[in-house]
């Protein structure tokens, strides 16, 4: 590269005439100064370490940007925006409520079945819809992975920080239902961060373990909707825990976490009651290990994404 030059002004005095000159030299300037930083790239054997995971801090801002703007592209040019993640649920809810509550008669435990549904399908929706963006966010945007480096497991991160948007108004959704029957919110509500933990978690470990599996298998995309729709009747989103036999019901929860956040969130709402701790945790603590498992199998095939995209 050529070396760039910058000129300075030299000025000297001879000191037997006391004469003052001055005079134009050139100093050379480091090349360096004028260069762009160079970021390097090196391929390893995949799998989690910390130098991953203070990449994927350090890109923490781009993946903001990501989930910023898949919101604004999911809703870009929707009349009511943001107010579908209130009509998905409620609709549903109401649905459910008709056909299994009132002519099925299936038990709401003690509940008006519209909350009771309410309660379910506020924590599904958010999973399946989460789950299912992250899944397919590698493919989706499979020309930035061409083009742009960033941590890859940025993309199907941004689709479970966006799907919280949706979260948030249906959760609210809930608890002005909640009001309007009568149940007034206790201390025993200071647990629901715990219960929707487990929920995000859940998805997280799900869409990061699918979405690294469909770069490399396009059947994923065929099979997911069959899983989520089999996940619809294996989780008690229209029926209740009550349900299952009483031998198994804490193994069911820790197993399906999501029977474990739905089971929660109606004690909480319903009940004024507080989740069962231990279920809870060892649900948290599955979701843990899933979440892992999940980034673990993520980073393992992240090396062949640019080849098999």
């Amino acid at each position: 590269m050529r070396s760039t030059q910058a000129r300075e002004h030299v000025v000297s005095m001879d000191v037997a005439s006391g004469e003052t000159t001055a005079r134009m030299t050139a100093a050379p300037v480091p090349a360096t100064a004028f260069e762009k930083p160079i970021l390097e790239v090196e391929g390893g054997p995949g799998g989690i370490s910390r130098d991953a995971l203070r990449e994927l801090w350090a890109f923490r801002e781009v993946l903001w940007a990501f989930a910023v703007r898949q919101v604004k592209v999911k809703y870009k040019q929707a009349a009511i925006g943001v107010g579908w993640a209130v009509v998905q649920p409620i609709a549903a809810a109401g649905i459910f409520a008709l056909f299994l509550g009132r002519f099925a008669n299936v038990t709401s435990e003690g509940a008006p079945y519209l909350l009771f549904a309410l309660c379910g399908t506020v924590i599904w929706t958010y999973f399946s819809s989460s789950a299912s963006s992250a899944a397919e966010s590698l493919v989706t945007d499979s020309a930035l992975l061409r083009k742009v480096f960033f941590p890859r497991e940025v993309l199907p991160l941004a689709a479970i920080l966006a799907g919280l948007v949706d979260f948030a108004p249906a959760l609210a959704t809930l608890v002005v239902a909640a009001l309007l029957y009568g149940f007034v919110p206790g201390v025993s509500w200071l647990a629901l961060p715990l219960v929707l933990a487990i929920v995000v978690l859940f998805a997280a470990a799900f869409g990061l373990g699918l979405s690294g599996l469909n770069v490399y298998y396009r059947d994923v995309r065929y099979v997911l909707p069959f899983i989520l729709q089999l996940g619809l009747f294996a989780s008690p989103v229209i029926y209740s825990l009550a349900s299952v036999p009483a031998g198994w019901r804490d193994l069911y929860e820790v197993l399906n976490p999501l029977g474990a956040a739905i089971d929660g969130l109606r004690r909480i709402v319903l009940h004024n009651d507080w989740p069962q701790f231990g279920v809870t945790l060892g649900a948290l603590g599955w979701c843990a290990l899933l979440a892992i498992g999940g980034y673990a199998l993520f980073k393992r095939l992240e090396r062949g994404f640019t080849d098999r995209i």
